[in-house]
């Protein structure tokens, strides 16, 4: 009997055993998402400060060791401009087209990647996660979810090392050409630089305005938020009377590298969706004559920011102007249309047939046949705003 009472009470136990076993065998945690890349066109829903941002991507990482960990890898998606400049694609030697293919700038303007390590609840086939890290003088709060098939993540971000964050700034008093601030100098023909720029400032070009007047009629305001964005007051048309707010993540900044330096980052695949006609662009009279070689000088710049530089004036005042490390390789660019005889001509008729600019084609005709050379020997040349700041 009591052999029997043993055996029983054996076999009892080995069952519980094996049901323990199992039970921790089917309780065995696994994150349902292997290591994907998602893009605008594979599941990525992206926001940034509650709006979206294209032109982005999201690689999705597990940790191997523990399921309930992950790390989010942000970049900037591949950017091809043969899509906008075709026509000069087509035109250039063989090879060219690869080199207009390049990443666009990160998600945090100023950082190539973004890395992210997330703690996910599971629940079946998806992963939820939220949290917040600081990095790189920044303060990111993040919250997402996840399938193999979908990314949704909502970005929040703080860099109050940007030294312009959270600050306004107007336009100063239209007056002549003041709100437009320029340089141009040349060691050939030094007046001609800045009589020719001065020129294309005063000239009337629309509704009997000129650039200053227009911008001073549409410009109300520029913001420099928060969280790297730079946000436009304006208009849509100078007969209107409503003001707008220009959409978020189109342009973004971060202070540059050098003393009174700030890098712009356009994103191009957001402005492009928002407001560019590229069949337009494509299809421009002309632009199969471009020389794509300097173009091509600004394409790392796309990536890794525009250099914009400002000098304050103590009293509330600011000069924000690119200079010539980006304007001379479009001005190099366009030169060969300026050495092309029957372009020339078809400016100048242009511009005598024209009663906007009739009375000054006379003085700009030996301008433009100079402008060559102007470029050729071009020392300074600085193009910009002139800003006053909101109190």
């Amino acid at each position: 009997m009591k052999k029997e009472l043993f055996c029983y009470l054996t076999f009892l136990l080995c069952v519980a055993i094996c049901f323990v076993s199992c039970s921790d065998k089917d309780e065995t945690i696994v994150c349902p998402i292997k290591n994907f890349t998602f893009t605008d066109v594979s599941g990525l829903a992206l926001t940034y400060s509650g709006k979206p941002m294209l032109g982005k991507k999201v690689e999705f990482i597990p940790d191997a060791a523990d399921a309930t960990k992950a790390r989010l890898i942000l970049s900037g998606a591949l950017v091809d401009l043969s899509d906008i400049l075709g026509s000069v694609a087509m035109n250039s030697r063989a090879g060219i087209t690869d080199l207009l293919k390049f990443a666009s700038p990160g998600v945090i303007p100023g950082e190539k990647t973004t890395e992210l390590h997330v703690t996910l609840n599971i629940d079946g086939d998806m992963v939820t996660f939220s949290g917040e890290e600081e990095q790189n003088g920044g303060i990111i709060r993040y919250n997402g979810s996840a399938t193999k098939s979908f990314l949704k993540l909502d970005l929040n971000v703080a860099l109050p090392e940007n030294g312009f964050a959270d600050t306004s700034w107007n336009l100063v008093p239209q007056k002549s050409v003041e709100p437009v601030y320029y340089v141009w100098k040349t060691s050939a023909n030094p007046i001609w630089g800045s009589i020719l720029v001065r020129a294309i400032f005063t000239a009337k070009v629309v509704d009997n305005k000129s650039i200053p007047q227009l911008l001073s009629a549409i410009l109300k305001e520029v913001r420099f938020l928060p969280d790297g964005n730079i946000q436009a007051v304006y208009k849509n048309g100078i007969a209107d009377a409503e003001w707008n707010d220009s959409d978020l993540n189109l342009a973004m900044y971060r202070m540059g590298e050098q003393e009174n330096q700030i890098k712009l980052f356009l994103n191009l695949s957001q402005i492009m969706d928002t407001a560019m006609s590229v069949t337009t662009l494509s299809r421009a009279s002309g632009i199969s004559s471009v020389d794509i070689k300097e173009l091509l000088k600004l394409i790392p710049m796309l990536s890794e920011g525009i250099p914009l530089y400002y000098e304050q004036d103590g009293n509330g005042g600011m000069k924000v102007y690119v200079g010539e490390d980006v304007l001379l390789p479009l001005l190099k660019a366009v030169k060969p249309l300026f050495e092309d005889e029957e372009f020339l001509n078809m400016v100048i008729e242009a511009m005598k047939s024209d009663p906007q600019f009739g009375g000054m084609a006379g003085m700009m005709v030996p301008t433009l046949k100079l402008l060559p050379e102007i470029i050729k020997n071009t020392t300074q040349l600085e193009i910009g705003l002139d800003l006053t700041q909101v109190k």
